[in-house]
């Protein structure tokens, strides 16, 4: 299988290249030379082609991809707002078009312990992701990431969007959020550099923390916990550590580490891709989550002293 990756300037790419090399697909890149790479890309019609780049270099790009037919995988966000992704979103379901969003955290061991089946109902989940400082943004060569207008927001947009996702795929009905608290009270970034969400759907709590402010950049407090009725799953992004109330024990299972999650998104991809399947996490959904989030930052109160 041909894969080709086109990165107009984003941190991810290794994690791509790593985990589809670990899929046994390595990825290659169109020339250097290329004036336009992607379209030098899309006139090799690989049969997968990976974007990477700020939210609206994206959007322009994948209308260039579905216009050409070519199955797509795509680093989130995509696009600053819903309404810029809406009528993407609404042209690749038309045509049929494979777009796989990148959420690593959507095909773990968690989603295969923590069912309605093995704990009866959900009563909350929990999804925290905090990272290092935004600082690190610009040692990484991506200081889009900190430009609101570019980036679309702050923290919420970049980091929690998986949370928002992970809620989306564990409840069904119509979103309520209840509170949204932003605060850029460390480096006063342009966006917020924390924010804390509280949203509901069907009766299910579901609670959002995302962060640049752990006090190491190189640090990543992750942790996804769904408290069933009979079973408590929480992942740390180590272990998960399961407490079932009608075996009467809790237990504690490795997991593929953070930092090697991709793989299991490019497995789900490519498995889906070649199953002629929908994608794990297609653009719809992604389009959901994002609708999600305008609503956060449209009943945000800010925190900063």
């Amino acid at each position: 299988m041909q894969i080709l990756l086109v990165d107009r300037g984003h941190w991810h790419a290794p994690l791509h290249l790593q985990a589809f090399a670990a899929s046994g697909q390595p990825v290659s890149f169109p020339p250097e030379s290329a004036e336009d790479p992607l379209e030098a890309a899309l006139a090799q019609s690989p049969e997968l082609l990976i974007l990477l780049g700020p939210p609206g270099d994206m959007l322009r790009d994948l209308r260039r991809c579905l216009e050409a037919g070519i199955p797509v995988v795509l680093e989130k966000p995509v696009g600053r707002a819903a309404g810029e992704l809406a009528p993407l979103a609404e042209l690749a379901q038309r045509w049929g078009a494979f777009v796989s969003v990148a959420q690593p955290h959507l095909q773990n061991r968690f989603w295969a312990v923590c069912t309605g089946e093995a704990g009866g109902p959900l009563s909350h989940l929990r999804f925290r992701l905090v990272n290092g400082s935004p600082r690190r943004y610009r040692q990484m060569g991506v200081p889009w990431v900190l430009d609101e207008q570019r980036a679309g927001g702050g923290v919420l947009r970049n980091l929690g969007i998986h949370g928002i996702s992970a809620f989306l795929k564990a409840t069904s009905g119509r979103v309520q959020v209840h509170s949204c608290v932003l605060s850029r009270r460390l480096y006063w970034t342009e966006a917020e550099e924390y924010a804390s969400v509280v949203l509901s759907a069907g009766g299910v709590i579901g609670h959002v923390e995302v962060g640049y402010t752990a006090a190491l950049d190189s640090a990543s407090e992750f942790e996804l916990t769904g408290h069933r009725r009979d079973l408590t799953v929480r992942d740390d992004g180590q272990h998960l550590n399961v407490l079932d109330r009608c075996a009467g024990q809790v237990r504690s299972e490795p997991v593929l580490p953070l930092a090697r999650r991709y793989e299991q998104f490019a497995a789900a991809t490519l498995q889906a891709l070649k199953a002629d399947q929908p994608p794990p996490h297609p653009l719809a959904d992604h389009l959901q989550a994002m609708q999600v989030i305008d609503e956060c930052y449209a009943v945000a109160t800010w925190v900063n002293t």
